[in-house]
């Protein structure tokens, strides 16, 4: 996520908190006169001291929402890559180099999210040529296969917009197959999200809380990847699974994208602490950063389909 300028932040830091420089330079871990010279443009911090005022900034400040001015330039930029490749679902359909390199870039990257252990390359054999990784578990042959079968299904239109209930619980069956004996099934347990703050709805609520998750999503206005976020924001939110939720809640959104006749959002493992920022963020401040990472991922789709296909 894009830091605002270093002398931006020290300033807000001191607005925000009332303390003195010296006080800021000792939780920097700096000299007074260090802190001086960043503040007087006299010095740069080097990228180290820069990720500790990023830190106290995020700790003392908060994150400052995305400019809408920004957001409205980079949907632009969506929406005319949408124009320019229309039908993105239809593309994925009939190239098969552009359904191959989608599935596997989304297979990849969703399960590495996740913790596997499984390169690009291995996962390459696992989905296409049905090969067996020998210091590989089963649950993670396992998690690659149905991810990609997950996907060929929303590809081939077998799951479809609107989102509901039996949808969800379907992808979810299908991604947890032969590695959960609850798939499909709402989670029955107490679930927490780990390093987050989120207190989730008890077992009890699940049912209830997905209904006004799903009714929130018909009733919202906006841009389609302004709803695209903010059901993904919602859906992570109440974690209905006992495990599979990100997948899931990216697949969700992968469908609802494709539907509205955009290109996949290609969420990568090497963006995921920007990812769970934005989603955090989302969950309990505002929208803006997690609509930027996803119209930035989208445009990630759009450049693998571009490889493939003149527009």
């Amino acid at each position: 996520m894009t830091s605002l300028n270093y002398i931006t932040q020290l300033n807000e830091i001191l607005d925000k908190t009332n303390i003195s420089q010296s006080a800021l330079a000792s939780e920097l871990g700096v000299t007074f006169a260090a802190l001086n010279r960043w503040l007087n443009k006299k010095a740069v911090p080097r990228f180290s001291a820069q990720k500790n005022i990023d830190a106290l900034y995020k700790e003392k400040v908060g994150i400052a929402p995305v400019p809408a001015s920004e957001l409205r330039e980079l949907i632009g930029r969506v929406n005319e890559q949408k124009k320019k490749l229309k039908r993105c679902k239809n593309l994925i359909r009939s190239i098969q180099k552009i359904r191959d390199d989608i599935l596997l870039e989304l297979t990849y990257n969703s399960n590495a999210i996740e913790g596997s252990t499984l390169t690009k390359k291995q996962t390459d054999t696992i989905i296409f040529d049905k090969g067996h990784i020998a210091d590989k578990s089963l649950v993670e042959h396992l998690e690659a296969t149905n991810h990609a079968s997950a996907l060929n299904m929303v590809f081939d239109g077998e799951i479809e917009n609107p989102v509901n209930e039996d949808t969800i619980k379907i992808i979810h069956r299908v991604m947890m197959q032969g590695i959960r004996s609850d798939a499909g099934k709402y989670s029955k347990h107490h679930r927490s999200i780990r390093g987050v703050t989120l207190a989730l709805p008890g077992p009890e609520d699940i049912e209830e809380e997905m209904r006004s998750v799903i009714n929130a999503a018909k009733k919202r206005s906006g841009t389609v990847i302004e709803k695209v976020a903010a059901f993904h924001a919602d859906f992570e939110a109440v974690h209905p699974f006992g495990d599979g939720n990100g997948r899931v809640g990216r697949i969700l959104a992968i469908m609802q994208l494709l539907d509205a006749g955009y290109a996949p959002c290609i969420i990568e493992n090497n963006r995921k602490a920007d990812y769970y920022e934005a989603l955090e963020f989302a969950q309990k401040r505002s929208l803006s950063h997690l609509v930027k990472f996803i119209a930035e991922s989208v445009l990630a789709g759009y450049r693998i389909i571009r490889k493939h296909h003149k527009s």
